[in-house]
């Protein structure tokens, strides 16, 4: 019960602790929403450039004899955003959305908060050895980002002829960047464990602390962006994102990873953080396409914040189905 609590309080207070922030600076300090974009972006910058990588790095390093069907957490991590974007478009038709709040669902159903919040939440109920477990999960994201999700998007965009490049390419290099520092870490970490070099005992406890630094900063720049004025209109749009998010995605990934025996490996600890990532709720990267191609984007932030809120709820469900695994 401490370590949900403790997960709850991290997560909400850096929320709301950055909302405060921007609203005292632009009330209270006239500080410009320019200033306060670029602010969000280092703090965006150091977390996911630097901490995160980090981490993940000195967890692989430290990780025990990796058996070989953890190869296969990425392929859970890709088919949970294909299932997610599958049923958006599902609802989208069934809700008989227009291409642009359409286009906007899909990307919020496919992409989930892994990086920040999942990671987050995996090493406070699991510890340090979850955080290579989700980065290893998470290993397809980028693919699936520029090779599915963007063209999907366009196709809903309501300018088609728009380039990916011309007003977004600093976005995107931002993406493949952070794609870059993971994947390096990843390589860097598993190169370590392999070539049996022993990680200084100085580093074994630094793991956890980063990513929990690392996840306050993202969510602090987050709460900075909460505008809550924007939000009205699209509660049954949060609804579908949610039902997809919290319900159906974990319902079908949970069991398969059962089936692929994850439960057996490591006193069930794969399986722990696959059910924990496959209730994460909308991720800052489905943001970008709708911004990028002019879809809803009042709606993807709808969902993201509405979604992000449910944690709420969601981590103690997640708690109480860990204790029967």
């Amino acid at each position: 019960m401490t370590r949900l609590v403790l997960s709850l309080v991290l997560v909400f207070a850096s929320i709301f602790s950055g909302y405060a922030f921007r609203v005292h600076a632009e009330n209270k300090r006239g500080i410009s929403e320019a200033s306060l974009c670029a602010m969000r972006n280092r703090l965006q910058v150091i977390a996911f450039f630097a901490l995160l990588p980090l981490s993940s790095m000195i967890s692989l390093w430290g990780l025990p004899s990796p058996t070989p069907r953890l190869m296969l957490l990425p392929f859970f991590g890709m088919g949970a955003w294909l299932l997610g974007g599958s049923l958006a478009l599902f609802f989208a038709k069934l809700l008989k959305k227009s291409p642009d709040k359409a286009g906007s669902l899909f990307c919020c159903g496919t992409f989930s908060n892994i990086g920040a919040v999942g990671t987050l939440v995996c090493t406070v109920f699991l510890g340090e050895a979850a955080i290579a477990l989700a980065a290893i999960y998470r290993l397809f994201e980028e693919i699936v980002f520029y090779g599915l999700v963007l063209p999907i998007a366009r196709r809903f965009s309501l300018k088609a002829t728009q380039s990916v490049t011309e007003d977004g390419g600093k976005k995107q290099f931002h993406f493949s960047a952070v794609l870059l520092a993971i994947l390096a870490a990843l390589l860097l970490g598993i190169l370590l464990n392999l070539c049996d070099f022993s990680r200084p005992p100085v580093l074994a406890g630094l793991a956890a602390p980063l990513t929990l630094v690392a996840t306050c900063l993202s969510l602090f720049a987050i709460g900075m962006g909460l505008r809550f004025s924007r939000l009205k209109g699209y509660a049954t749009d949060a609804f579908c994102i949610c039902l997809i998010k919290f319900f159906c995605v974990p319902a079908i990934l949970v069991p398969l990873a059962v089936l692929a025996g994850f439960g057996t490996i490591d006193n069930g600890l794969p399986l722990k953080v696959i059910l924990i990532l496959s209730f994460m709720p909308v991720a800052m990267n489905a943001l970008v396409p709708p911004a990028l191609f002019s879809l809803d984007l009042h709606l993807a932030n709808a969902c993201w914040i509405f979604s992000t809120l449910a944690l709420c709820l969601v981590l103690p469900t997640i708690f109480a189905i860990m204790r029967l695994l």
